[in-house]
């Protein structure tokens, strides 16, 4: 009985430790699309400023710059970062993997879509039609739609009150949906009393 304690209590560990490895590499990545993406060069973050932004300050199992350069290892086993010499050194890049990768990071992070101070009175309509056999994928944008903060009228119509052509320009092409998805900006709906109530609107 004890050794299967033991047994069941190492497997906890192991996945613990194997979900804050891919965290880690998760915010790694995010990062460093953010970094790279504010610079016309390709440039590397500091490992001081990457273990301030990652919150492992206070690691107290191993130390921060060994977590940094293992998430890095990791992410370049995977293809997602390569390393290119820069001068009389060496920084780490984005692969275009790596690129495509951390965008979507970086928009399921960032997709709750910023609300303005005043609503313009128009509705956001997207209705997207997907093959059955693409269902994964259709499953896959409703999920989003839904987190990013739409209301679904039926099963392939949703609304938004607010601008979010940019993030559904993201998702057809990042899904590859094509003319498979259309957004339309309404001047109104019939009945929305109950939508203007979901999203506290006047």
């Amino acid at each position: 009985m004890a050794d299967q304690e033991k047994k069941a209590k190492s497997l906890e560990t192991k996945t613990r430790n194997r979900a804050i490895r891919e965290k880690i590499q998760q915010k790694l990545i995010i990062h460093l699309f953010r970094f790279t993406s504010q610079s016309a060069k390709n440039v590397f973050a500091s490992e001081k400023y990457l273990i301030k932004q990652l919150g492992l300050e206070n690691a107290q199992t191993r130390q921060p710059t060994y977590r940094v350069r293992q998430a890095v290892k990791r992410l370049e086993s995977k293809g997602l970062v390569a390393w290119q010499r820069k001068g009389s050194g060496w920084t780490v890049i984005l692969t275009e993997k790596g690129e495509k990768h951390s965008q979507r990071l970086h928009v399921a992070e960032e997709i709750h879509l910023q609300k303005p101070k005043k609503w313009d009175g128009r509705w956001r309509v997207v209705i997207f039609d997907v093959w059955e056999r693409r269902r994964n994928i259709r499953n896959k944008l409703r999920s989003m739609l839904e987190k990013a903060g739409f209301l679904r009228l039926q099963d392939s119509v949703w609304i938004y009150p607010y601008d979010c052509e940019e993030l559904v320009a993201f998702l057809r092409a990042d899904l590859k949906l094509g003319n498979g998805v259309l957004y339309i900006i309404a001047e109104g709906i019939e009945n929305d009393a109950k939508y203007r109530i979901h999203f506290d609107l006047p």
